[in-house]
């Protein structure tokens, strides 16, 4: 993980407003959470470590380049596509560990694949969360046995 792609990923994560016109022509506005207050030096220095992004998923422990292989696994045909068009899944992805905290508390940031991060949404708990990442991790490395 080099700086530039950190970047990006801390950019995709800033807190924006999402408008979108609906068939009556009326604007509808969506908060989609992120950091507001944190600036990348902040993220950057005070969050990132290379130590914590080899470790992998927080949930599970799939690491970056599992999520990779498992990537172009689905984008090469050889098993059925659920990156969202190539979007998601190439590689770990921030998560908040408690939905309800906002992104600018550092603490609350883990790196997370995204098939933890879709399972456990914004419904369970970490420790509602823990006995289904086991069995993530455990159907991923079967699945990688088998590629």
């Amino acid at each position: 993980m080099n700086k530039e792609d950190l970047k990006i990923i801390f950019n995709r994560k800033k807190q924006k407003i999402e408008r979108k016109i609906n068939k009556k022509g009326f604007v509808k506005e969506k908060l989609i959470a992120g950091f507001n207050l944190t600036t990348f030096d902040q993220f950057y220095n005070n969050w990132f470590s290379m130590e914590k992004f080899e470790k992998g998923c927080f949930y599970c422990g799939t690491t970056n380049k599992t999520s990779e292989a498992l990537y172009r696994i689905q984008r090469d045909g050889k098993r059925p596509d659920a990156t969202r068009g190539g979007k998601r899944g190439k590689r770990l992805e921030l998560d908040r560990i408690n939905p309800n905290l906002p992104y600018d508390n550092l603490d609350n940031i883990v790196w997370c694949c995204y098939w933890c991060n879709n399972a456990k949404s914004n419904f369970f708990t970490k420790n509602e969360f823990e006995p289904i990442a086991i069995e993530i991790g455990r159907a991923i490395k079967k699945i990688m046995e088998q590629h």
